[in-house]
């Protein structure tokens, strides 16, 4: 955050300096537009560096911590259906997941609730995967759902285990 500041403030004195010291005219105006854009790379800079991976586990333990807003009654939903499209959903983000790892598989997520909330508990992966395949899906699914590795499964084929 300090870093970021600085920047922002340096950024902005380096465009008060050039405004003031360059000509009007043409000049003036693209050191005008040249300062505004330096000023707003320094705002939004950020913004393009941020760690997802590092996002995903501060979301994880939020949701551990049990911080969880509570949800009003008119925003509820039933709740098997709220666990069949966390499930459905948890499941093709992780086979999205591992597409991008060159891997090919089926999902099946098991949801339980926890207090009042359901949240996806274990994970099954069925499908042909290298050892480098499953340790980083692994590594991505506990990120990203918190879903230790212990509750998670990887079959060979039609069912056969790990």
């Amino acid at each position: 955050m300090r870093n970021w500041v600085l920047g922002v403030t340096c950024a902005a004195m380096v465009a008060a300096a050039a405004q003031t010291l360059l000509p009007k005219g043409a000049v003036g105006r693209i050191s005008r537009f040249t300062g505004g854009l330096l000023l707003l790379l320094a705002v939004v800079g950020p913004v393009f560096t941020l760690d997802e991976s590092a996002l995903s586990q501060a979301l994880a333990r939020w949701r551990e911590s049990g911080e969880l807003a509570e949800v009003p009654a008119a925003a509820q939903v039933n709740g098997g259906a709220m666990e069949a499209l966390i499930a459905r959903e948890a499941g093709a983000y992780i086979a999205g997941k591992a597409a991008t790892l060159g891997a090919d598989c089926t999902v099946e997520v098991e949801v339980r609730t926890e207090g009042e909330y359901p949240v996806p508990w274990s994970v099954a992966v069925t499908g042909e995967l290298t050892e480098a395949q499953k340790e980083d899906l692994r590594w991505q699914i506990e990120a990203d759902f918190a879903i230790p590795e212990e509750r998670q499964t990887y079959r060979t084929g039609e069912g056969g285990a790990e």
